[in-house]
């Protein structure tokens, strides 16, 4: 498996759109090359970066949620994560938004995730995946109506670099319901 989830404390991080890079990945997932789905966004690393992953609406494994699309969003102290669903949250069931990034050369790897029980916090972390190594984040999730967002200190991302590629999931009682991007795509976000 691809190092996932990984950010470099140091430098602000500029990111691109979704899908702007063909690339392929080695995990779990099968592999693919991206596709353009949207102009690259790029930010300049003086000012931080951002980078969006739509996602197609209708095509989740799962009637309980759709997301509609993913961003990533560095201000060089805190990378973001926000999750924007097609229809409101659900409030049922146990459900993760998950953010995995990885190094370009692969060394490094992290899953930025938020749980939520029954629609209430029970989980925000990030974990390393190469050690295993899961650390609570306590700075809390704000979730309401279509949106889940979290911040993470870039300090727990050492490693990632300026350049690396992510994606996002959302899983409902341990089942993976949607991805974006969609398939088995990625998106990446480089340096400027």
């Amino acid at each position: 498996m691809r190092k996932s989830c990984g950010i470099l404390a140091i430098a602000v991080l500029a990111l691109t759109g979704c899908g702007s890079a063909s690339s392929t990945q080695s995990s779990p997932e099968p592999s693919a090359a991206t596709t353009p789905a949207t102009e690259p966004n790029i930010v300049s690393k003086a000012t931080g970066g951002e980078s969006i992953c739509k996602d197609k609406a209708g095509d989740s494994a799962s009637k309980v949620v759709d997301l509609a699309q993913a961003r990533l969003q560095s201000d060089g102290t805190e990378m973001s994560t926000t999750f924007n669903t097609v229809a409101n949250l659900p409030t049922t069931g146990t459900v993760l938004y998950s953010v995995r990034a990885w190094s370009a050369d692969g060394s490094k790897e992290y899953q930025l995730g938020v749980k939520f029980k029954d629609g209430k916090e029970i989980a925000n972390f990030v974990t390393d995946v190469g050690s295993g190594q899961q650390e609570d984040i306590t700075n809390g999730a704000v979730a309401a109506n279509k949106q889940v967002s979290a911040r993470y200190p870039l300090a727990k991302l050492k490693g990632l670099g300026d350049k690396f590629e992510w994606s996002a999931k959302v899983t409902v009682d341990g089942t993976e319901a949607d991805r974006c991007p969609g398939g088995d795509v990625r998106s990446r976000f480089p340096g400027a």
